[in-house]
């Protein structure tokens, strides 16, 4: 008889998603909607520190005080109708060009993956040492520091607290980027294994869905409110501190890595909601046997082993081509699109939400369809489709002129060509359907189906840091390779996806359904 999912089971699956899967989603996109009005907020700081400092009024005064209007600014402010009335200069616009203020805003997007990626790494020996359910708990406790320190800024009229903020709220999201995903595997059944696992990324694509509905301007996105959108961070973080203590650790972790056999099964009995787990309890077992005639693994033997090699190579690449997918260059030239259909502005900014929406519907699709098609199955269908999807989106935005940088160019420069403008939209919402299918949710949780308890602290941290790295260099290098290429850069990602694929199909170990001494023994003859 297969297990359900019982009420202590359901708990600790919403107490870690909803502490810690969605509030990693919405750290991602919390800074997204209220840039602008940020923007003139951390300008006015400076401004304001340089008159109380009776400042001459050189270039460095002009360059911070000075409010010329100007057509286009790195970071866009919002139109003069809509502009806040502030202490310095009431009334105010656009403002004149501040390579300076373009420079600490790029550092704010910059730090918060940079804590993402100190995080990660550091997530491998925090899961060996304190366990699943521990690391989280203590994580819990840099959350209510970074909150703290997002919140407050405003009233302290200091920027510097953002960036400290910014930077702790990556480490604890690049914590809890890979631990949710390992504790829903190591205690889910195996025939709900897949289903519960891609529930992370389910979770964190609400927290992106929820942030981008906050963080408009009429509700928390203005300049009085915006501390307010950042402070609301710290409802999951209370909710997982009052739920989380009421479910048990990982069995698996109880077992193979503290060596708690009765406390494993205990944990075991009440995830099950029954004392007859033998053959769960076996398996583990042998598992323990095995991890007890080896050595201890090191870093050094997760790169020198065959096998523990080889997974952990799998694992990465996983996170490599989740990244390099173009997934965010998609993301980048939605609301550019949406107008070349014709919207407004603001139109355009909420079909990007419901872009957004479509990316938690879809995720909720592949959480059925992961124990139906497979996981295999499902990246092989996501990376395909979103290829054909970056192809099509290329041609069309090319016969629309949609990658054109400067805002006064004619976005449809022939008009028998304004068919191309809707099938670009068409594009963008099929790529991200296919993003969602599989390659979205599917590489977080498959690190715990092939690597096994001895090397999954290190292989989990490895990957995901990678996926911190790699998330960090696409912001990076995108905006210069969207400026020298325009339409054309997505016929770049078409061929990494392709290349993904290829890979997908070749080397990557289907694990629906399978233990991990299964899918260890069908990875060792290909050694």
């Amino acid at each position: 008889m297969k297990e359900g999912v019982t009420k202590p089971l359901a708990l600790a699956i919403f107490a870690a998603a909803f502490g810690s899967s969605l509030l990693f989603g919405w750290n991602i996109g919390v800074i997204n909607q209220p840039q602008n009005v940020m923007g003139h907020w951390i300008r006015d700081v400076k401004c304001k520190r340089l008159m109380d400092a009776d400042a001459p009024r050189d270039d460095t005064y002009e360059k911070w005080c000075d409010k010329r209007p100007v057509e286009n600014d790195t970071i866009k402010m919002y139109p003069p109708d809509q502009a806040p009335k502030n202490e310095i200069d009431p009334g105010f616009g656009d403002v004149a060009p501040n390579p300076d203020l373009n420079a600490l805003w790029s550092f704010i997007v910059a730090i918060f993956a940079i804590g993402g990626l100190i995080g990660a790494l550091a997530s491998g020996w925090l899961v060996t040492k304190y366990g699943r359910k521990g690391t989280l708990m203590m994580n819990t406790g840099l959350g209510l520091i970074a909150v703290a320190l997002l919140a407050f800024p405003y009233l302290a009229r200091s920027y510097e607290m953002l960036f400290v903020g910014r930077f702790l709220m990556g480490v604890n999201c690049g914590i809890n980027s890979g631990i949710p995903a390992m504790y829903f595997s190591e205690i889910s059944p195996l025939h709900l294994r897949g289903a519960i696992g891609s529930l992370h990324q389910l979770f964190i694509t609400i927290g992106i869905f929820l942030s981008s509905i906050f963080g408009l301007y009429p509700i928390l996105g203005s300049e009085d409110l915006w501390p307010v959108l950042f402070a609301l961070a710290v409802v999951p973080i209370i909710v997982q501190l009052m739920t989380l203590p009421l479910v048990p650790e990982s069995p698996k972790y109880l077992y193979l890595d503290k060596g708690d056999e009765a406390a494993a099964q205990r944990a075991l009995a009440k995830f099950r909601g029954t004392e007859d787990n033998h053959e769960e309890m076996a398996e583990m077992k042998k598992e323990s046997d095995q991890i007890k005639s080896e050595p201890k693994v090191t870093i050094r033997d997760v790169f020198t082993n065959k096998f523990l090699r080889k997974v952990t190579i799998i694992a990465i690449l996983l996170m490599v081509m989740q990244q390099f997918s173009g997934i965010n260059a998609i993301m980048f030239y939605s609301t550019r699109i949406f107008n070349s259909c014709g919207l407004t502005a603001e139109a355009a900014s909420y079909a990007t939400i419901g872009l957004n929406a479509v990316n938690v519907a879809m995720t909720l699709v592949s959480v059925v369809l992961v124990e139906k098609a497979g996981r295999k199955t499902l990246l092989l269908v996501g990376f395909i489709g979103m290829g054909a999807s970056m192809v099509l989106l290329a041609v069309f935005m090319l016969q629309t002129g949609a990658g054109k940088v400067s805002e006064t160019e004619p976005i449809v420069e022939n008009p028998r060509k304004v068919w191309a403008a809707p099938l670009s939209a068409v594009m963008v919402f099929l790529g991200v359907i296919f993003f969602a299918t599989g390659p979205g949710s599917v590489p977080w949780f498959m690190i715990s189906e092939m690597v096994p308890q001895s090397s999954r602290g290190i292989a989990t941290s490895l990957a995901v840091g990678t996926n911190w790295l790699c998330t960090f260099i696409v912001g990076q290098a995108f905006p210069p390779l969207q400026e020298a290429l325009k339409e054309n850069v997505f016929f770049v990602f078409a061929s990494i996806l392709a290349l993904s694929a290829l890979y997908t199909w070749k080397f990557v170990p289907e694990t629906k359904g399978k233990t991990l001494e299964q899918v260890r023994a069908e990875l060792q003859q290909t050694l």
